[in-house]
């Protein structure tokens, strides 16, 4: 009887593995999400993190700026995060960029947001995937966290954000986020440089 149990769910499992979304799925479909083009100039974004449990722990601004050279790109990254009460803390990421092929990328960061060491993606038709592990900073401790992160173009100036994040396998909570690229104006440069 154990042996059946542990069929039954060996193939449970290769069953709902088989069923994760890829990338590729979303091939034929618009707009298409061109990371060079999307994360190049200033940027501004807003999100939450909800815990395990589903309650939002923390609420974020963050204003990016990008630019590339070629296929290398770098993607600065400032956060001011709300706790409940209100108070705000200020964290920077920034991000080194390749576009090793039409479809695919790697990078890697550094910062006071957390630490990659190295990150992969792919993206097809509206769909970007990003996964990576970080090395991330709460309170004084830090947590070597994984993101599996799914963006999603609504239009060429908007992308939904979800990302599920994980600690040694368990799921440790959810990370929504709402992106607008900016006109690349010399003010807009300036509003997404101030951290505080």
């Amino acid at each position: 009887m154990n042996t059946v149990h542990k069929v039954l769910g060996l193939s449970l499992v290769m069953a709902l593995a088989g069923c994760a979304t890829q990338p590729q799925e979303y091939a034929q479909s618009h707009p298409k999400f061109d990371l060079k083009t999307f994360f190049n100039g200033p940027l501004m974004a807003q999100g939450v993190f909800e815990n395990r449990s589903g309650k939002v722990v923390n609420r974020f601004v963050v204003r990016m700026m990008g630019s590339w050279q070629g296929n290398q790109g770098t993607l600065v990254e400032n956060f001011t995060y709300f706790d409940a009460a209100g108070k705000k803390t200020y964290q920077q990421r920034v991000w080194h960029l390749t576009e090793t092929s039409t479809h695919h990328f790697v990078g890697s960061a550094e910062g006071s947001a957390g630490d990659v060491k190295k990150a992969s993606g792919e993206a097809f038709g509206f769909a970007l995937h990003w996964s990576y592990d970080v090395r991330q900073p709460v309170g004084k401790s830090f947590y070597n966290l994984h993101a599996n992160d799914w963006m999603y173009m609504i239009t060429p100036d908007t992308v939904m954000d979800h990302t599920d994040v994980t600690w040694y396998g368990l799921h440790a909570g959810n990370i929504f986020l709402e992106m607008h690229k900016l006109p690349d104006t010399a003010a807009n440069r300036e509003k997404v440089a101030v951290i505080k």
